[in-house]
């Protein structure tokens, strides 16, 4: 069995062609860390997913273009696979470095912790920012439009800015 990450970068992709044929230039720009980092990936590893699930018959290539970009769709048994990954149980286990830096901040000074905060707080809300520019950006345009893992990511970054305001103002300085 492949490690968690793999199978999510592996199943990602194949969402999204089941969603939209797309060549791997278009999936890079899914996995940009600059449009959110719920899950940025590396351009290596985005082609080396699409050639194993074409292999594998998940994939197929459907368009041929300018400079040898190919356009990808899923195949019946790619459409097959998602619809099992989706029904099966979710890894819950969440590997997420600001959380675990929270479980030690008692370890710190004050003036350390309520930077560590500032820094988190400042993150978290430019996500939250990044997330509504994303969709003013593909409002009206054709595509899928992913309302549901946008609006879970708009709820975490909320929360996430939430305990972080709460120890900055704890500290009696406003960010």
């Amino acid at each position: 069995m492949e490690p968690a990450a793999a199978m999510t970068l592996r199943h990602a992709i194949l969402g999204i062609i089941a969603q939209k044929p797309s060549t791997g230039f278009e999936l890079l720009r899914e996995f940009d860390a600059g449009h959110s980092v719920i899950w940025p990936a590396p351009q290596n590893e985005v082609y080396r997913v699409l050639r194993q699930l074409k292999d594998e018959g998940l994939a197929e290539i459907v368009a041929e273009g300018a400079r040898g970009s190919r356009t990808y769709a899923a195949t019946d048994a790619g459409r097959a696979e998602l619809g099992a990954w989706l029904a099966a149980p979710s890894d819950y286990t969440l590997r997420y470095e600001p959380v675990l830096k929270a479980c030690f901040l008692d370890q710190t000074d004050p003036q350390s912790r309520i930077a560590r905060a500032r820094q988190d707080l400042a993150f978290f809300q430019e996500q939250l920012r990044v997330i509504e520019r994303t969709a003013r950006q593909k409002a009206g345009q054709p595509g899928p439009v992913r309302e549901d893992a946008r609006a879970m990511a708009v709820a975490l970054y909320t929360a996430l800015s939430g305990w972080a305001r709460a120890i900055v103002e704890e500290g009696g300085s406003e960010p």
